[in-house]
Order: C-alpha cells, then structure tokens, then sequence
C-alpha cells in the first residue's frame, strides 16, 4: 500500500512538472514570433531615421546609394505618381512600381509593414514609412533579410522539440524502469512465494508421514471395535472415529499431493482422453447431488504432460464444481484451441466465491468450505505451473464459478 502511494505521488510530480515544462515551451515558442517582428520593426525604424536623415542632406537622393547594411535586401523611394526616385539597384530608377503598397504611407494612413516572397523565392520584411524632404514627402520602401529576426523563431521552434523530445525519452526511460522495478517486485514475491511454498512442502510432508501410521492403527482399532461391539451407542462412536480418520487419511494424502514434487512435462498426451477418464470417474458422484455433466471438446487437442497429475487437476476442479451445487445444477467442461496454448474450462451453478477470495483460494490451507483441507486448489495450481500453464477463476455468467486452466499446445 505504501509504494502504492508512493508511485502515486512520483507520478504526479512527474506529471506536473512535465506539464510545466511543455507549458513553458510552447509559451517561449508562441512569445518567439511577436519577438521577431518587434525586432525586425525596430530595426526598421532605426534604419529609416538613418535614412531620412540622409535625403535630409541630400534631396536628390544619391547618397542613400552609399548606404549599408547586412539586413537589407534593397531599398526604394516612391513618389506620389508610383515612380522610383531612388532604388539600390539603379537600372530601376525611373521606372514605374505595379503594386500599391506605398499609398497607405503617401494617405497618411501611418506605417505599414508585411511580409512578402521576392522571385527568388525568399521571405522577406517589407517596411513602408514616409520619407519627410524638406520640398516634398516621398514613400520609402525597406525590405529586410529576416534571417536574425527569424533565427529567435527557430530557436524556440527547437528548443521546444528537444524539450518535448527529452520528456518523451524521460517518461519511456520511466514507464521501462517502473515495469522492470515492478517485473523484479513480482519475481522477488514469487520467489519469497515459493520458498515458503517449499518449506511448508517439507513440513506437510514430515508431518503427513509421522501421522499416516499412527492414524492407520487409529482407525483400525476402531473399524475392530465397531464391529465386535453390542452396544449401538459404541457402534455409533466408533463409525465417528472411522469417519474422522479418513478424513485425517485424506488430508494426509493432499498434503503429501502438495508436498510432492512436480514433474515436468513428458510425453504429448490427448486433452479430450483425460477428461473423458475424469467425467467418467466424478460421474457417479454428480448423479447422486443430482448434477448433469455437459461436455464440449474440441478434437485433436495434445498437451505435453504427465498423464497422472493432469487427471488430478481436472479431477480437483470436478469434484470442487459438483461439491458446490448440494442441490443439483449443471457442471459444464469445455475444451478449446485459443492460439498457442490448451484451454480448459470447467463452470458449476454453484454460490459462487466472493472477489475478495478469488486471489486466495489458490494458497495452501485457504478454504471456504466448512469441512476441506484447502489443499485441492494449491495443488492445482503447483500441477497447471510445473506444466508451463496457469489457472484463473471467474464468475460464471449464468452464475457460479468457472475454473480456466491454460496448458501450452503441442503439435
């Protein structure tokens, strides 16, 4: 629970400063644009008081011919008419302009200013401004290179890429770490999951075999006074003491089930012929609780296994679904391909298992029934695993319980 919260509490710092950090980017980037252009204004601005103090000094304009800088790209003075009084490229002065651009500036319209693509291709900033002479008010066009202006663009067009790139490496480079922490969480508590699975093996099975011979006379000496007594109340007494050390026999015998170790899988074997032999043995006991056995198997479904333990695990399941419906009902097994693997089902109509039980009912000794040993599950779990397969429980949808054992397919 606490690295639960833990988790919670770095994702959620994660997330936050995440978002902060795209906020900040995307500010910088969107903030980048009206930068340039106010840069480039005012750059303008200072290059047209230059300039018109210039023509100031010289009305008939030739010494704007001698003026330089790295961010123009030309520049031309227009009169009213639309002629060129002045251009740097002097072959056009005296020509006449085809747009009408300037006449806002020449209206007394204020400063205009836009962005135009020359016929070379290139982007450029336009920037129109009254040029005041002391005879005469002319309309100057000054066209920028906008490549430092636009460099603070690119920048941030950049800045926000490696940082949206650096915070999706960040959070894979998270989401891979927290699956490999939780990977070696997982295979930590399976291993600490089977060590004390193995100690309680060797324990049960010290013990199942300490009991099996004292228990053997136990209820030999019993089943002896049972029938050499007269007396109905001793009968009666000694039919309970048998009762009880069966119960204790079969114990004993799940216990050494459990403690017994597993074998791998063997030889392939038919799926549908175990559980025919398993239908075949659990069918008198479902006859007399009044349950009907239904069986749907596809053919030629082949397992690798032992033949033995894979009958007890499908025997266990049986027993438990026949066991859970007193009053009749239905036991449904079915048998299916589902890509690589076996599956095999078995539904009862039974009460059901609460959820909160679902992820115990497979742990040794845990038992909902009054009367059980809580071994009949553990051991199907053991025999599905040493089998390279798993078991699941879920509700049934017409009600009850259904058991899905996965087992690999073989060819």
């Amino acid at each position: 629970m606490r690295g639960n919260i833990v988790s919670l509490i770095a994702l959620a710092a994660g997330v936050i400063l995440s978002l902060l950090l795209g906020w900040f980017a995307v500010g910088n980037y969107r903030s980048a644009r009206p930068i340039a252009e106010g840069n480039l204004r005012g750059l303008a601005l200072s290059l047209t008081s230059a300039l018109e103090s210039i023509a100031a000094r010289d009305s008939s304009l030739t010494s704007l011919a001698a003026f330089r800088a790295r961010d123009i790209a030309y520049i031309s003075v227009i009169d009213r008419n639309g002629t060129i009084v002045f251009h740097s490229n002097a072959d056009l002065i005296g020509s006449r302009v085809t747009d009408q651009r300037y006449v806002t500036v020449l209206g007394g319209r204020g400063l205009a200013e836009n962005r135009i693509r020359l016929g070379t291709g290139e982007e450029v900033y336009e920037y129109h401004a009254p040029l005041h002479l002391p005879d005469r008010t002319l309309a100057l066009r000054l066209v920028l290179h906008p490549w430092r202006a636009d460099a603070v663009i690119h920048r941030a067009r950049v800045g926000m890429v490696v940082l949206f790139s650096l915070l999706a490496a960040a959070w894979t480079m998270g989401v891979l770490l927290y699956r490999y922490a939780r990977r070696a969480q997982e295979h930590r508590l399976e291993m600490v999951r089977r060590e004390r699975l193995a100690q309680l093996g060797e324990m049960g099975a010290v013990l199942a075999h300490e009991v099996r011979n004292p228990l053997s006379g136990i209820k030999g000496y019993a089943q002896l006074l049972m029938e050499r007594s007269n007396d109905d109340e001793n009968r009666e007494f000694s039919a309970l003491i048998v009762t009880e050390a069966i119960r204790l026999e079969s114990l004993v015998s799940d216990l050494l089930a459990y403690a017994r170790p597993e074998p791998g899988p063997e030889g392939p074997l038919q799926v549908n012929a175990v559980i025919d032999h398993v239908l075949a043995l659990v069918d008198p006991e479902a006859r007399a609780a009044g349950v009907t056995i239904a069986a749907s198997l596809a053919e030629g479904l082949a397992t690798r296994g032992n033949e033995a333990r894979l009958e007890q695990l499908i025997l266990n399941l049986a027993k438990n679904g026949i066991q859970a419906m007193p009053d009749g009902g239905k036991l449904t097994v079915v048998s299916r391909r589902e890509g690589k693997t076996v599956e095999i089902s078995v539904a009862d109509h039974g009460h059901g298992i609460a959820p909160h039980d679902r992820e115990r009912i497979f742990t040794p000794f845990f038992t909902t029934k009054a009367r059980g040993s809580g071994l009949g599950l553990a051991v199907c779990r053991k025999i599905a695993e040493a089998h390279g397969g798993s078991i699941s429980v879920a509700d049934n949808p017409g009600g009850g319980t259904v058991f899905r054992v996965t087992l690999p397919l073989h060819r």
